[in-house]
């Protein structure tokens, strides 16, 4: 079944993207539609308001940038994706088809299309009415020509479940700079049930999504590449994953909460998070050739100054005429140093303190060839590089991903594949003297292969079947070279075998998937004496080999989804998750000094994985015309329930011959973890509205070894919320908004030293307020302001550790200019 967007001369195309939680964007005055770019609006800034004031521009001229003579075709179906009863493909790739397509194919967006009278689109007429597409279908490949095409939960990346409408959010780089000052840990903490650990002597970013978090149950990925990289240092450390990444480089970030399907979800227990990197499509329009993307920022209490630099090439009418290269280099770099909590308060610097200067380097390189409609390669490499003080160590820190792409997507129902390959690199050395740990050199690769077949069937008139097929096999290689400290080598293998399904028939919608995952341990233990666990008493010590644990999984999952209409949907799913225990977990030594290996007394190659059941029970909302004609509201709520069983923490574990030692275990009671969240947004066009809420409840065990170095707590705070209210003034060139965000009260692991026993520590309940604008200069460039904390709050940081909440205060009162754009 095919649908086709065609361009008369009565009509003309407008799209609008609503994300489940970042809505409003609206298309930029003057310029094309080109996915993200194309959707990029012209906001203002007030601060220079007096000194950029210029010509403005009418409606009529940002409705040209829509009136080209180029059909809108989506070629490429949203693999796995049930679309309310619609399915958007084409017969070839139109440049503007292309961009919209990989917008909607990349991001978790509930999409609108819609086509309305020129006159309407003017606004001295009315809007025509959406009426029904599918009754007009009648096979696959034929044109249709539809009024209003209405898409919810359209989006789909390589995480994506397969069908239905879940909980995701994204956040794309315009609000990232804007609204969040750059900073990618704020716009995480923006997202109903997302969380992460924060630390200001720490750029790795730790995500925490319904209060779960560290050693795989969350999976972090740079545009689909895990990142597992880890280091246990000083009692204060979780020893979770942390992912480096340079936020200019970010053209979004994009979360899915709960089961995921796909390469992405193996061995993955909470969720996914992905920061997707600048493409061409971000900066370059499909009519250009080639082009160039400037952002230069410049701040005080903390914030020194930062940039990127990105070029874009684009060859084509190659290869025959159907072939096109895109090419796209970019560098980022970054300066932050000391600042002043909230009050005006001093915060220590240096290798003892909390506040160590930060001074990121970045870039990447990524090359598209598409050799004709059905073969498209893509080839990349990023690199990241930092120095910077923590846990009483000067980190050095080296990051490279390599990523190959292949798509076949011949003009069949039965097969259009996927094939992924990708290499992460992550290096970690202790510079300098001093310490029982410096010159400590630790090393994590991860590398794997995904390999998919997407099928889309027309059954009926009003029946689809959509399907995936797949294939993925990743390995974690944690090395450690020198003074490992708590840190343990070993490898992590994880296979898997998934087949996902979705039936749309009208009204309703069923979807069900169903995967296999493999798991092999393989690590170095540790020796340790006879006489003392399981090694005999008579005889030689046991240890110092290498040791295989290994075992599989079936992972079921099934839902369904109801329209109310054609902007409200509901969806209800059960779904079963694991994850498998880390080499960190079951071949722990202990913590030895200087260059000690430890003892494999404290191994547990009896480890379970972590098991999660539960319900996801949710509806949203994607709707215009409400109050006013050229309104618009979409929203999401959610709830969920989940029961884990074998959840894995830190125990004193009682030995033979050995006593009381430190051990990785699973407790027998099961967790139950529950929460409500919400986000949605208003645009009424001059004024707009954003929110999001999450309460969470996760009755998580406190292990004897929590919050002394040995894993930490990850519980949510009780209550989050944010509020985003915002105008567009001088014909939507400017844009002024005022920002809050509130942290409920929450719990911490405390370790007491004295009497060796830890509790629950209480942490406050605060409230920020930040005040973000920008101005267009005009359609390619734009300066921008972000005012963080503007009443000064001395706050902690929650959900970091009790000892990260009461020692490192947040940033007070800072502020950013900046400058982008494209040429």
């Amino acid at each position: 079944m095919a649908f086709r967007l065609t361009h008369g001369r009565q009509w003309r195309v407008a799209v609008t993207a609503l994300t489940s939680g970042c809505s409003g964007v609206r298309p930029v005055a003057g310029q094309p539609i080109s996915g993200r770019s194309g959707l990029r609006y012209c906001v203002a800034c007030s601060l220079w308001l007096c000194a950029l004031l210029g010509p403005e521009r009418t409606g009529a001229e940002d409705l040209e940038a829509l009136r080209e003579p180029d059909r809108l075709d989506l070629r490429r179906p949203v693999p796995g994706k049930l679309s309310g009863g619609l399915v958007a493909t084409s017969v070839d790739h139109g440049a503007a088809g292309q961009d919209l397509e990989r917008m909607m194919i990349r991001h978790s967006w509930q999409a609108m299309v819609f086509l309305a009278n020129d006159k309407a689109l003017h606004g001295d007429g009315e809007q025509q009415a959406p009426r029904s597409a599918a009754a007009e279908t009648s096979g696959r490949g034929q044109e249709v020509v539809v009024d209003a095409l209405a898409v919810a939960g359209a989006g789909q990346s390589d995480g994506d479940q397969g069908g239905e409408a879940g909980a995701r959010s994204v956040v794309d780089g315009k609000t990232l700079q804007t609204r969040f000052a750059g900073d990618p840990q704020m716009a995480l903490r923006s997202l109903p049930g997302v969380f992460t650990r924060q630390s200001t002597d720490q750029p790795g970013i730790e995500v925490n999504i319904r209060g779960l978090s560290g050693y795989g149950r969350v999976n972090a990925m740079i545009d689909g590449v895990p990142q597992t990289f880890r280091n246990v240092a000083s009692h204060a450390s979780s020893g979770g994953s942390l992912l480096y990444v340079h936020p200019e480089l970010l053209a979004d970030i994009e979360v899915s909460r709960g089961a995921v399907a796909g390469a992405q979800g193996s061995g993955t227990l909470a969720g996914t998070a992905d920061f997707h990197t600048l493409e061409v499509a971000d900066f370059i329009a499909d009519d250009k050739d080639h082009g160039a993307l400037i952002r230069l920022k410049a701040g005080d209490n903390g914030p020194r100054y930062s940039g990127a630099l990105a070029w874009g090439q684009r060859w084509k009418g190659l290869w025959g005429g159907e072939g096109q290269v895109d090419t796209v280099a970019a560098l980022a770099w970054t300066r932050t140093g000391v600042y002043r909590a909230g009050g005006r308060a001093r915060i220590p610097s240096g290798p003892q303190g909390q506040a160590a200067d930060d001074v990121p380097r970045s870039g990447l390189v990524k090359l598209d060839a598409r050799l004709d409609a059905r073969h498209d390669l893509k080839l990349g490499v990023r690199w990241y590089g930092n120095r910077f003080d923590n846990s009483s160590y000067g980190w050095s820190i080296d990051n490279r991903t390599w990523t190959a792409a292949y798509a076949y997507m011949p003009d069949s129902d039965w097969l259009d594949v996927d094939v992924k390959a990708w290499l992460n690199d992550t290096r970690l050395t202790y510079v300098g003297s001093g310490g029982g740990y410096a010159g400590r050199r630790t090393e994590d690769k991860n590398y794997g292969l995904s390999a998919d077949n997407h099928i889309q069937v027309a059954l009926g008139d009003t029946l689809q079947l959509q399907a995936r097929q797949g294939i993925s096999w990743d390995r974690e290689d944690f090395q450690t070279h020198a003074r490992r400290g708590g840190n343990h080598p070993g490898v992590l293998d994880k296979a898997s075998l998934y087949a996902d399904a979705a039936l749309d028939i009208g009204r309703y919608a069923v979807y069900s998937g169903l995967r296999y995952d493999r798991w092999r341990l393989h690590g170095w233990r540790a020796p340790y004496g006879a006489g003392m666990g399981d090694c005999p008493a008579e005889g030689r010590a046991c240890g110092n080999d290498w040791v295989t644990h290994a075992a599989g999984q079936w992972l079921p999952r099934i839902g369904v989804r109801l329209k109310l209409g054609s902007a409200w949907q509901m969806h209800l799913e059960w779904a079963h998750t694991f994850r498998p225990p880390t080499s960190h977990e079951a071949f722990f030594a202990l913590v030895p000094f200087g260059a000690g290996v430890g003892s494999g007394i404290a191994n547990n190659l009896d480890l379970k994985p972590e098991q999660s059941r539960g319900w996801d029970l949710g509806t949203d909302y994607a709707g215009r015309g409400l109050l006013r004609d050229d309104d618009s509201l979409s929203f999401h709520l959610g709830l969920f329930f989940n029961s884990i069983s074998h959840y894995i923490v830190n125990d004193f574990v009682e030995i033979p011959g050995w006593g009381e030692t430190a051990m990785w275990v699973n407790r027998s009671d099961r967790i139950r973890n529950r929460g409500l969240e919400a986000e949605g947004s208003y645009d009424a066009g001059s004024t707009y509205a954003r929110f999001s809420f999450s309460a969470t409840h996760t009755g998580q065990p406190l292990g004897d070894g929590t919050g002394a170095g040995n894993g930490e707590s990850t519980l949510l705070p009780a209550r989050v919320a944010s509020l985003d209210l915002g105008m567009r003034l001088l014909g939507r060139r400017l844009d002024l908004g005022v920002q809050g965000r509130y942290v409920g009260k929450g719990r911490e692991a405390v370790y007491d030293w004295y009497s060796f026993v830890n509790t629950w520590g209480r942490t406050k309940a605060y409230t920020l307020v930040d005040m973000h604008g920008s101005y267009a200069l005009s359609r390619n460039s734009r300066l921008f302001f972000t005012i963080e904390n503007l009443a000064d709050r001395r706050y902690g940081y929650a959900g970091s550790g009790y000892n990260t909440f009461v020692e490192q205060y947040g940033r007070g009162r800072s502020l950013i200019i900046g400058f982008s754009g494209r040429f």
